[in-house]
């Protein structure tokens, strides 16, 4: 789990929006603390994954393209699934580079003239394929191809039709411009990624969908706070955190322990850059107590090289304080 997690960065913790993600896994588990079940629970997901796949692809060789596209198509979106979520659960760039090429070709017959919205699916999943493979790689240029494709996938997840998927893709163009952002001089990047969140909130409301409302929540306060480190923008980091604080009373810490790790390390970061922008020594008292908890729980569940990470962010708070103090 948390060398799949580690792709994420050293100082956001990225929810992914309406796919089955690590952390939803790592929360399916219940309680987590008996660790060798999990273990144990890994090693059966990989033998089951590894079986939907050699299915597949047997039924790939029993059907010709020419003689059913429909369902040589789906077979690939199928495989492309499969291999995609392996690839983000292991961080596996192969994995990840082979649900890419299953789509392209399942693309080959799932025409948006043909079938909108199937194709707008499939469109979405490539998308989040060469996203998750362009922040394993660092390569800004996968990073765009995933831009365009979320950006196309939307024009056919109509939002009239098909409200949620199309708040997903549109959450995601938002992502993919908040990791394009923090690398580009000045902030229109990121500044055009807070509108596309914040017009995916449009539907991604607490009583529709509580979970995708928390996701979106998470990465509008992380676009915000990622604006405010770039532009060393005081009013944004301030705006970020109760964005934050609103994400944490929809994610409980005994229902979903990783997320709310994960929400309480990226406030607490916010809380950390406000601290340094503005002088502020209660701010910075508090990340420390935040990053603290957040490297407790992780210690809990021997999420070793998180617990590590977030020990060293409470340290940098800690220095912070003293800093400010004199």
């Amino acid at each position: 789990l948390s060398q799949a997690i580690d792709r994420y960065g050293d100082t956001f913790f990225e929810l992914a929006p309406n796919k089955k993600t690590l952390i939803e896994w790592a929360n399916s588990q219940n309680t987590l603390v008996d660790t060798a079940d999990v273990r144990e629970l890994r090693l059966g997901g990989a033998h089951v994954f590894q079986q939907a796949i050699e299915l597949f692809q047997g039924l790939q060789m029993m059907v010709e393209r020419e003689d059913d596209p429909v369902k040589w198509s789906a077979i690939h979106h199928n495989i492309g699934d499969v291999m995609g979520f392996i690839g983000q659960r292991s961080g596996s760039s192969h994995f990840l580079e082979q649900a890419a090429m299953s789509y392209e070709q399942a693309l080959e017959e799932r025409t948006f003239e043909q079938t909108p919205f199937e194709w707008g699916i499939t469109q979405y999943n490539f998308g989040v394929a060469l996203q998750t493979l362009g922040q394993l790689e660092d390569d800004l240029n996968l990073l765009k191809q995933a831009g365009e494709i979320y950006k196309q996938a939307s024009t056919a997840l109509k939002r009239e039709e098909h409200p949620e998927d199309w708040a997903a893709a549109l959450l995601s163009v938002g992502n993919v411009l908040c990791l394009l952002g923090v690398h580009r001089r000045g902030p229109r990047t990121l500044e055009q990624a807070v509108v596309v969140m914040r017009n995916a909130m449009v539907e991604r409301t607490p009583d529709k969908s509580p979970f995708g409302w928390a996701v979106t929540q998470n990465n509008l306060a992380v676009a915000l706070q990622s604006l405010g480190i770039h532009e060393e923008d005081i009013q944004s980091l301030e705006e970020s955190i109760p964005i934050y604080d609103a994400t944490l009373k929809a994610l409980p810490k005994d229902d979903v322990p990783m997320m709310w790790a994960m929400v309480t390390a990226n406030r607490a970061s916010a809380m950390h850059a406000l601290a340094e922008e503005s002088d502020y020594v209660d701010m910075a008292l508090m990340a420390a107590t935040e990053f603290d908890e957040v490297a407790r729980l992780f210690a809990s569940v021997e999420l070793s090289s998180y617990q590590q990470l977030a020990e060293e962010r409470k340290e940098q708070s800690e220095a912070l304080v003293k800093l400010l103090q004199v």
